[in-house]
């Protein structure tokens, strides 16, 4: 895959997560009134760039491209690892900030610390 298709997972997989808090935190907006669906969209913006510009740190078809997006982008440095992706995913797991979503549009890691 290459880095545009990654880029494309990267804010669909964004947007889909985004979708999910503010739903959790809002509800439908059909269920608002006008100011209340003001808010629930401003909600969404802040979450989707959030998740595009600070959470999602890499996004693939699966957890080896999206590792490898994120190294890549220049969000992880994979020699840390040895260059391995297994030995840099295991690491990860075990770590306290990141996190493996998979979604129907793909797979992420999450910086769970990020804001």
């Amino acid at each position: 895959m290459d880095r545009t298709d990654n880029t494309l997972r990267r804010a669909l997989i964004s947007a889909r997560l985004a979708r999910r808090d503010t739903d959790e935190n809002f509800g439908p907006a059909s269920a608002l009134d006008t100011e209340g669906r003001t808010w629930r969209k401003e909600s969404l913006d802040a979450a989707y760039k959030g998740y595009r510009d600070s959470r999602v740190m890499g996004a693939g078809a699966d957890w080896r491209e999206a590792l490898q997006d994120a190294a890549d982008s220049g969000r992880i440095d994979l020699a840390e690892y040895g260059g391995d992706l297994e030995v840099a995913r295991d690491t990860l797991l075990h770590g306290a900030i990141w996190e493996f979503v998979t979604t129907d549009d793909g797979v992420a890691i999450l910086d769970t610390c990020a804001a």
